[in-house]
C-alpha cells in the first residue's frame, strides 16, 4: 500500500486562510504592509525613494529623446521629397527645383547639406537673426533640434555668396543633427586609426538655392567662446575678405588652431563652408561649458575631381587653444609656432612669408 500525503491550507480559527492573489503579494513586496518588521519597512522605504528619484530623472530623459527622434524623423520625411545630387538644372527663377519646392514650404530655405554616410542629411534655413532656428524646426514649429541654419549675416545670392558661409547646427544627444561632426574630432586621436572619420567623409555636399556643390574638408578644430578662460577667436564672424592678405591671415589662424592638416590646398578666391556645433571636451573640469567645433572645407573649383588624398593628412601636434586648455590639460604649456606647411596656401607668396618671418618647410 503506498502512503500518500496530503498539504494542508493554512488555516485561522479553523477556517482556511485565503492566499493573497499575486498583484496583492507584488504590492506587500515593495511597500510597507501590517506586520513588517522594522527592516523590511526601510528597506521598501529606500526602494520608494530610489524608484521616485528614477523617475523624476528618467521621464524627462525619455520625454527629450523622443523629441529628438521626432525631429529627426520629421527631417527625414522632408529629405524623401528633395532630389538632392541629380545634376538638376535651374528653372526660370534661376533656382534649382528641390529647392523651389523646400522654399514653397518655408520661405526661409537657402540651401541643403548633406555628408555622406552620416544622418548629416537637412534642409538650411536662414532667419533675420541666430535665434529663431534655435528652437523652431524646418516648418518654423517649436522644436528641441532647432534646424541647421546659416547665420545670418552671409549672403546667398544669384550674383555671388558670402565668401565664408557659416553654418550651425545642434548637437543632439540622440545622435542627429550636428552631432556626427563630433566624430570627425574624436577620431583624429583614436589610437588604432587616426583620422578614420575624416577618411571615411572628406567630401561635404552643401547645395545652395541656385546650384548643386561639393566641398572638400581641410580644418576641424576647436574654439573658445569665452574671455575668461583666454583667446576668443571670431571664426564665425569672418564672412567676407577685403583682400588676399586677409583671406591669407585667416586661412592661416584656422589652420593654427586645426587638430588635423590635409592634403587640400587653398587660395584667395576660394569659397569657404563653416560647420559649427556646441562641444564639451573638457566637461570634467569646471567652466567651459561653451566650446565649439568648427570644420571648415572649400569649395570644389570647375573642373576639379572631389578626389582627396585622404592617406597624406596628418595630426597637429602642436594646435593653438587658449589659456584655460594649456593650465588645465597641458601643464601651462603654450603654443608657440605654426607647423603647417603653407605652401597649401597658394595665394601665400615667400614675400608675405618673410614679412611673417615664416620659413617655408623643406
Amino acid at each position: 500500500m503506498t502512503a500518500s500525503y496530503l498539504v494542508k491550507a493554512p488555516r485561522k480559527n479553523g477556517t482556511a486562510v485565503k492566499k493573497p492573489g499575486r498583484f496583492k503579494r507584488f504590492l506587500k513586496f515593495f511597500l510597507p504592509w501590517k506586520g513588517d518588521t522594522f527592516v523590511d519597512i526601510i528597506r521598501k522605504l529606500i526602494f520608494i525613494a530610489a524608484l521616485i528619484v528614477f523617475l523624476v530623472t528618467a521621464i524627462p530623459l525619455a520625454t527629450d529623446l523622443f523629441s529628438m527622434y521626432k525631429d529627426q524623423w520629421e527631417a527625414e520625411k522632408i529629405a524623401l521629397d528633395v532630389n538632392f545630387g541629380t545634376g538638376e538644372q535651374p528653372n526660370e527663377q534661376g533656382i534649382l527645383p528641390s529647392m523651389a519646392y523646400l522654399k514653397s514650404v518655408n520661405p526661409e530655405t537657402v540651401g541643403w547639406i548633406q555628408i555622406t554616410g552620416t544622418n548629416i542629411n537637412y534642409p538650411v534655413v536662414q532667419h533675420s537673426d541666430n535665434d529663431y532656428y534655435l528652437t523652431h524646426d524646418f516648418n518654423m514649429q517649436e522644436s528641441r533640434s532647432g534646424s541647421i541654419m546659416l547665420d545670418y549675416a552671409c549672403k546667398i545670392a544669384p550674383e555671388g555668396n558670402s565668401a565664408n558661409l557659416v553654418l550651425y547646427g545642434h548637437h543632439m544627444a540622440a545622435g542627429t543633427f550636428f552631432a556626427n561632426l563630433k566624430t570627425y574630432w574624436d577620431s583624429i586621436y583614436d589610437q588604432n586609426d587616426p583620422m578614420y572619420y575624416y577618411k571615411e567623409h572628406p567630401i561635404i555636399n552643401f547645395n545652395t538655392l541656385y546650384e548643386e556643390a561639393q566641398w572638400k574638408i581641410f580644418a576641424i578644430g576647436l574654439y573658445n567662446t569665452e574671455e575668461q578662460y583666454g583667446e576668443v577667436y571670431d571664426y564665425n564672424n569672418i564672412h567676407d575678405f577685403a583682400n588676399a592678405e586677409a583671406f591669407n591671415d585667416y586661412i592661416i589662424d584656422i589652420m593654427d588652431r586645426s587638430d588635423i592638416f590635409t592634403d587640400v590646398d587653398v587660395q584667395y578666391g576660394d569659397e569657404l563652408l563653416t560647420l559649427s556645433t556646441c562641444v564639451w571636451p573638457w566637461w570634467n573640469y569646471s567652466g567651459m561649458e561653451n566650446t565649439r567645433l568648427a570644420i571648415t572645407a572649400r569649395k570644389l573649383r570647375p573642373g576639379e575631381s572631389a578626389d582627396v588624398d585622404v592617406d597624406a593628412a596628418t595630426v597637429n601636434y602642436s594646435v593653438k587653444r587658449w589659456k584655460f586648455v594649456y593650465d588645465r590639460t597641458n601643464n601651462g604649456y603654450d603654443w608657440f609656432q605654426s607647423t603647417w606647411d603653407r605652401r597649401k596656401l597658394l595665394s601665400y607668396t615667400e614675400q608675405e612669408a618673410l614679412q611673417d618671418g615664416y620659413t617655408f618647410l623643406d
